[in-house]
């Protein structure tokens, strides 16, 4: 697997060592905290999203749900914790 971007929260430390574990090379992590990033890119390549619905706003969901369509890569919507982004990759929102 290449690589996963992470939208939402301010540190991912422990989450982007489960998904290095789960065989993503490369962990891209968008904050959300930042006016600017509501008009964030998914790198190419990406080949699974994940948004923590706790820290993103609607403007920011709305356009990276819009991307992934376009792209066909799989989006999977948890809340920010590696328990719940374990049982939820196996469901992708999108696909």
């Amino acid at each position: 697997m290449a690589g996963v971007l992470v939208v939402g929260g301010d540190k991912v430390g422990a989450i982007e060592t489960m998904l290095q574990e789960k065989g993503f090379r490369h962990v891209y992590h968008v904050s959300g905290r930042k006016k600017s990033e509501v008009k964030a890119m998914i790198p190419a390549d990406t080949e699974l999203i994940v948004v923590f619905i706790n820290f993103v706003n609607h403007n920011l969901s709305k356009n990276i749900k819009k991307l992934a369509k376009q792209r066909q890569v799989p989006i999977v919507f948890c809340r920010r914790s590696c328990e719940a982004l374990s049982l939820s990759m196996y469901e992708p929102a999108i696909s």
